[in-house]
């Protein structure tokens, strides 16, 4: 449920606008009492992300959400390819520390 909350935060954040993170969380809350998977639920709010018209870059983020929003005047499919990309590589490098 935490991750999928995450995830429905990086997406708002893209987007721009409050009410939407407010939205999708509560989905994402309400997701199991309808029998769906609340991570589903919160992919398919990075799935809208990238549909919804930018409002631009209005969260100065740090790490990879940072270094996307940096690069928000691009399309919204690479800012979260960035995003996603920088995630991956700092957890790798979580990973070999413990390994």
């Amino acid at each position: 449920m935490r991750i999928a909350l995450l995830v429905v935060r990086f997406a708002a954040a893209v987007v721009g606008d409050e009410r939407y993170r407010e939205q999708w969380e509560a989905d994402v809350v309400g997701a199991h009492e309808l029998g769906m998977s609340p991570l589903g639920v919160a992919f398919g709010t990075v799935r809208a992300a990238v549909a919804i018209p930018s409002k631009g870059a209005v969260v100065a983020g740090i790490g990879p959400l940072g270094i996307a929003l940096k690069h928000a005047g691009t399309s919204r499919g690479r800012v979260l390819a960035i995003a996603v990309v920088s995630a991956l590589m700092v957890l790798g490098g979580v990973v070999l520390l413990f390994a």
